[in-house]
């Protein structure tokens, strides 16, 4: 078969992923197509999510195309990639997992919703519970409580 085609193309499709009895991730697609030689997944029209130990939602991903990359352990979310977790919110065009650490980067411009304040900025760097932030070229959108301001 030629290098160029997938293995498996697949409509509709619905995936879950275990470790041990716990679900790790929730995948569904439009659209999917499988390397198996490379353990690469590319799905179109993408829901991600994602569960804790305790087996509870930890994050959701949704954008256009989404890549999954088993060998390196990274998923890649491109073309109004949305990440939606208990701590608040993100799009951007492009977010970049990387399971093996737990590390989000969002290289591109990002708008970060978080108790109702609304971050702008670029080159993004969280965990998948939005549990921290870090940003360049940071703008912001909010209330600010004067006994926060620390000047």
């Amino acid at each position: 078969m030629e290098r160029g085609l997938p293995d498996e193309i697949s409509y509709n499709v619905r995936i879950t992923q275990f470790i041990d009895n716990r679900n790790e991730y929730y995948l569904e697609a439009k659209r999917i197509e499988r390397f198996t030689g490379r353990r690469m997944m590319y799905a179109y029209g993408v829901t991600l999510t994602t569960y804790d130990k305790n087996n509870l939602v930890n994050s959701t991903i949704q954008a256009d195309t989404t890549i999954v990359d088993d060998a390196r352990n990274i998923v890649e979310a491109q073309g109004h990639a949305k990440m939606t977790s208990p701590n608040g919110s993100l799009s951007t065009p492009k977010i970049i997992w990387d399971r093996a650490v737990d590390e989000i980067t969002a290289p591109l411009n990002v708008t970060l919703v978080r108790d109702g304040s609304i971050l702008n900025g670029s080159n993004l760097r969280t965990n998948s519970k939005l549990s921290f932030v870090e940003m360049d070229a940071v703008s912001a959108e909010g209330k600010v409580k004067p006994e926060e301001i620390d000047w």
